[in-house]
């Protein structure tokens, strides 16, 4: 009876922890077991739908891993408009907060694209964790600067449930203006530790974090990997590479060592 008990309790948190939370499906994003091109020496994180971090610790670094897929798995033209899709067998903790995001070094620092703020997955104010919306369609600025190593990143910073912020992260390039520069919002980082602002649970205010997202500075990026504080945006916009170093010395179970090579690609 005890060993029964046990496995019981086992597989039921097992399949907690699988079909839990979010995960972006299309662009194929790095580490991804749905992904062929994995980051060389990186592993399948085969809980790609986990948190990058909580409001006490940062558990990954942005984006999962700092290292670039194989090759690009997405061409993208600017001014196109281009179809971000999601994992059908996550919890999506009542919506809450995405933001759509471009980095041109590396990874380090974000200018934002696209907000679907307050319900994200949902057409409106809903309590649940079955995703109404599973894909959103984004317009790409048409003044967005050429490059062959831009990542594309998709943020959540759940409305109900411990306070947590995920991240997944493509390797794409973009076809753009060559030389040209853009000017956007900084992407904002919450729940990710100490030294992040915390995004308290929505338990109904769909407000909570709001004030946070609207006093995000403007920064501008450049095709060359260049990043500045926009004219007149506000508090200068720092680095995100000073966050992401705290989580990158430590060890996340979330990704399993394995030999095994990633899948097949993202359907």
């Amino acid at each position: 009876m005890f060993s029964k008990l046990n496995l019981g309790v086992l597989v039921t948190l097992f399949a907690t922890s699988v079909y839990s939370h979010m995960a972006m499906v299309q662009p194929c994003p790095r580490l991804s077991p749905n992904n062929p091109l994995c980051p060389a020496g990186d592993p399948v994180d085969y809980n790609i739908k986990s948190p990058i971090g909580t409001s006490s610790a940062a558990s990954q670094p942005l984006c999962k891993t700092d290292k670039k897929t194989s090759k690009n798995v997405e061409t993208w033209t600017a001014g196109s408009t281009v179809k971000v899709k999601f994992r059908p067998d996550g919890a999506a903790h009542s919506g809450g907060h995405c933001q759509f995001a471009l980095s041109y070094d590396g990874g380090k620092t974000f200018v934002v694209i696209k907000d679907v703020l307050k319900y994200c997955f949902f057409n409106g104010q809903k309590y649940g964790n079955t995703a109404e919306v599973l894909s959103y369609d984004i317009q790409l600025p048409s003044n967005l600067p050429s490059s062959n190593s831009a990542v594309f990143a998709w943020t959540w910073i759940n409305a109900s449930g411990n306070r947590e912020y995920y991240m997944n992260c493509a390797d794409v390039a973009i076809k753009g203006v060559n030389g040209g520069s853009y000017t956007g919002k900084k992407l904002l980082i919450a729940n990710y530790g100490p030294g992040t602002p915390v995004v308290a649970e929505f338990n109904g205010n769909y407000e909570s974090g709001i004030s946070l997202l609207n006093s995000r500075p403007n920064i501008t990026v450049n095709g060359s990997g260049g990043s500045s504080p926009a004219a007149g945006g506000g508090t200068p916009a720092s680095s995100s590479s000073s966050i992401a170093m705290r989580a990158t010395t430590k060890t996340s179970s979330a990704i399993k060592a394995s030999t095994a090579t990633c899948a097949c690609p993202c359907k």
